[in-house]
Formats: C-alpha cells, sequence, structure tokens
C-alpha cells in the first residue's frame, strides 16, 4: 500500500488547484484521475495522438498543468478510484499499477454528470447531452451536428451553443426553460459580485445574438423526431410549475439536439465513504454535508467543486485551494497560512454569492414530469419505460428500491447517473413527499465500472483464518 501526505481524486481544475498549493507548501500528494490527459471538462485536451494536439488552451491552464511535473505529486492518469474502504484510505484501478493509497487527508475534486431528463425521442441518434457535446468538441474536435437546437435549463447551454458555433455548426436555437431575460435584470446587482463572470457571461450572450441564434426562454422540448436518427425537434412554453401549452408548439429542423438541464455532483465516493449529504436541487441534487473549510462529515475528508456542489470553474479553483490549506493548517498552524485562508474565505463568500444570483436566475419549472409519455424510457440502459414503472406502482411496488429491483432500473452502465434523479421525482411525487425523504438504494463499490483484470493487479495480504476451517473467520 502507497502513503502521502495527500490523495486526490480528480486532475480538473479544483484537484489541480488543490496539488498545487499543496505541493508548494511541501506535502507530497498523489493524483489520481479518470481520464487520460489533465484539465476535466472545463480544460478538456485533444488526445496526444491526434497530429495537432493543443495541450495547453490558454494561460490559467498552463499554470495548472506544471504542477504536473512537481517532484512531491505523483501523478496517475487513466486511474479509476472505486471505493473507500476505510478512513484515510482510497483503492484504486490503473492496470498494473492498480492498489491503494493511505493519506492523512483525502480531498475528492470528482467533478459532475450531465442531469438527463426524459422526453419523446430522447435516445434518439443524434440528441446528446450538453456534456456529451463539449466533450465531441473540445476532447475529440468532432463537431457534433450541423443544424443544431440547444435545449434545457442552465448557464451550460450559452457555454456549449458558443462552442458549436465556434466549430462551425448552425445553432437554429437556444431553448431555456426558465423566464431568464425576465429574472436576469432584477437581480442584476447580485450578479455584481463577481464582476468578471458577469462580463464573460454577457459576452456569451452578445456573441449568440451577433451570430443571429434565436434565444427562447420560458420553452422546453417536448419532443424530438426523426428515424432512424434525429430530423427535428418540438418546442412548447412551459409553466413555472412544469405545465407544457401543447396548443403552441413549433418544429425545427435538426441534424443534433444537445440538451443540457444542469449538472449533478458526482457523489459516488463521498457516498460510499459514509459522508452524510443533504439534498439541495439548486446546488444539483445530492451534496456532501461541508464545514467552512471544506471538509465532510468524515474526519481528514474533503471534497471541492462540481463535485461536492455546483458552481462554475472559478469556484472550483478557489474551493481546490481551499482544501489544501485548510488540511496544511492541520499540520502547520501558523498565522501565514491562517491569513491566507481568512483571504481565500472571503473570495469563496463573493463566488458564492454569485453563484447564488445565477441559480435563482436559472431556476427550472418545478417538474418536467409532463414532458414523459408512457412509451418514454425512463431507463434507457435496461429499456424501462414510464408506462411499465407505473404498472409496478400500481401493483404494490412503491418505493425506489423495489422499483430497481424488479425493472433493474439504474443497473446499466450509467449506473444511475441518468435514471435515478428521474425515479426519485416519480416516486416523491406519486407519493406526496420530497426527494429528500425518499429511500434511496444504497450505494455499493465499485463507484464506477473498473476492468476486473485491474482488481487482479492489486497487491491484498492473505487473509487471517483460524486453525479450524469450520470456524468463521476472527475465532
Amino acid at each position: 500500500m502507497k502513503s502521502t501526505d495527500i490523495a486526490i481524486v480528480g486532475a480538473g481544475p479544483a484537484g489541480l488547484a488543490a496539488a498545487r498549493e499543496a505541493v508548494e507548501s511541501g506535502l507530497s500528494v498523489m493524483l489520481m484521475d479518470d481520464n487520460s490527459q489533465p484539465g476535466g471538462q472545463y480544460f478538456r485536451q485533444l488526445p496526444r495522438q491526434f497530429s495537432r494536439v493543443d495541450r495547453v488552451r490558454h494561460g490559467r491552464a498552463e499554470r495548472l498543468f506544471e504542477v504536473l511535473d512537481h517532484p512531491r505529486l505523483h501523478y496517475l492518469p487513466d486511474c479509476v478510484v472505486w471505493d473507500v474502504p476505510e478512513q484515510g484510505i482510497l483503492a484504486y484501478a490503473a492496470g498494473t499499477g492498480s492498489g491503494r493509497v493511505r493519506a492523512d487527508a483525502i480531498i475528492i475534486a470528482a467533478g459532475a454528470t450531465d442531469r438527463p431528463l426524459p422526453f419523446p425521442g430522447w435516445t434518439l441518434p443524434g440528441v446528446i447531452t450538453a456534456g456529451g457535446s463539449q466533450n465531441m468538441i473540445k476532447g475529440q474536435a468532432v463537431r457534433p451536428g450541423d443544424d443544431v437546437v440547444v435545449a434545457g435549463n442552465g448557464p451550460l447551454l450559452l457555454v456549449a451553443a458558443m462552442h458549436l458555433i465556434s466549430a462551425g455548426a448552425t445553432v437554429r436555437a437556444v431553448v431555456e426553460a426558465a423566464p431568464f431575460q425576465r429574472r436576469a435584470w432584477s437581480r442584476l446587482a447580485s450578479l455584481s459580485w463577481s464582476p468578471s463572470l458577469l462580463v464573460q457571461a454577457l459576452s456569451w450572450r452578445l456573441r449568440l445574438a451577433a451570430a443571429r441564434v434565436p434565444f427562447l426562454t420560458g420553452q422546453a422540448v417536448i419532443e424530438a423526431h426523426g428515424a432512424p436518427a434525429l430530423e427535428a425537434v418540438s418546442i412548447a412554453p412551459v409553466d413555472h410549475r412544469g405545465g407544457i401549452n401543447r396548443a403552441s408548439v413549433t418544429t425545427l429542423e435538426a441534424d443534433c439536439l444537445v440538451v443540457g438541464n444542469g449538472l449533478a455532483p458526482a457523489v459516488e465516493l463521498t457516498r460510499l465513504a459514509g459522508c452524510a449529504h443533504h439534498h439541495d436541487p439548486m446546488l444539483g441534487g445530492w451534496t456532501p454535508r461541508r464545514t467552512k473549510d471544506l471538509e465532510t462529515t468524515v474526519p481528514g475528508l474533503y471534497t471541492v467543486g462540481d463535485g461536492a456542489a455546483i458552481g462554475g470553474v472559478e469556484l472550483a479553483l478557489a474551493e481546490g485551494r481551499m482544501a489544501a490549506l485548510a488540511a496544511l493548517l492541520q499540520r502547520f498552524p501558523c498565522a501565514c497560512l491562517h491569513k491566507r485562508r481568512h483571504n481565500l474565505a472571503r473570495h469563496l463568500d463573493r463566488l458564492g454569492r454569485f453563484r447564488t444570483a445565477v441559480a435563482d436566475i436559472f431556476a427550472p419549472p418545478e417538474t418536467f414530469l409532463e414532458l414523459i409519455t408512457p412509451e418514454t424510457p425512463v431507463c434507457r440502459c435496461e429499456n424501462v419505460t414510464l408506462g411499465e414503472l407505473g404498472h409496478l406502482a400500481a401493483d404494490g411496488a412503491a418505493g425506489m428500491v423495489q422499483l430497481k429491483s424488479t425493472t433493474r432500473l439504474s443497473m446499466g452502465r450509467c449506473q444511475g447517473r441518468f435514471c435515478l434523479a428521474t425515479l426519485a421525482d416519480l416516486v416523491a411525487t406519486r407519493r406526496g413527499i420530497k426527494v429528500a425523504d425518499l429511500d434511496w438504494p444504497r450505494f455499493r463499490p465499485p463507484a464506477r465500472p473498473v476492468l476486473l483484470g485491474d482488481l487482479l493487479h492489486e497487491e491484498i495480504p492473505p487473509p487471517v483464518l483460524p486453525d479450524d476451517p469450520h470456524l468463521p473467520r476472527g475465532s
């Protein structure tokens, strides 16, 4: 088993910022990431096999990547952290280098996943998530379509649309479910807590206007049409409760529909570690409970960035530094570190106010369940439809655990990342209770799919067996 001062999961902005803060202060760091290159989603790079590789996108990324060459940092790409078997220990799969690491402090910067919402036609070829579109453009230099509709809810739609335009696509429309423009002016003062981010958001909006991209607010995609692939998209007005005005439907021709309905923190590892969580829809759903120093309810385990609560890249960078400083202060409680933490806390407070204002502006309708028809797949991995869930619920399978066990919903490749939140909304609505009050299925390792062969390379000590083989272990 390896040992290090700080183990960091995720080499995105938050993880890289935490690593740099730690190694520059004299600590050893083991940085693990399941991608082949660092940067996460925001600083995603083209594969090294490409003849033209833009490893560094801009100066800020270059400064972050410099930490990878530091002698006190051990960087493991293509490494999946799949379990937290004991406090202070991580199990990871990395081919022949698989094993476990013991750390004085653990910082989880696992990022976030798209939150898809089912609607008729959402499984058609040509319908992809906003995160998938970003990966194709930034990570593979592939344009996902020529005539694209971008739809859903949240500021990521603007980012996705801008990258599509830069890639040469024609964006037919950006369809935002929230009444964005009406809310933005009333919250302009709150947005001023981060002037640079406000200017960036305004520049995106102006660039869309310059490209003559229609920006439709208070509307949602109600159906995707085509055979065998996407050909057209129908949109309709949606009110704050999620009611669809199907008498006013507009259909746009498109060969690609990019759907983004916000992000959900990747909390698999914090759940496996036994951290307490609470449900906050404005921050992406289930989020770990954290102190001001970003420590969870498990001592020595910190979680930062969008993997803890959705807040964007600036907040992720600052939180990564804060967690590393907090771990440093456990060892070196000096005045200079306390001052740095104090200044960083003030910066985090300003960014937090900005995040709250953005969340208010883009607050979605109360529900999108009216979009789903009985024939619509809720779980695309196991092809479980709303109608099938309804029949089972009518027969008495009313809970999430019962429905999962009966239908295999959430047992496919995505392990519930695409469907479990929708199932929770359906069950909570049917039973008239809050999502947070449901009995959620227990999470088990592995946190992410791993190759069975990788686990065979892990050095595990032989079990301690009793002299009498008929007695249980420990006898």
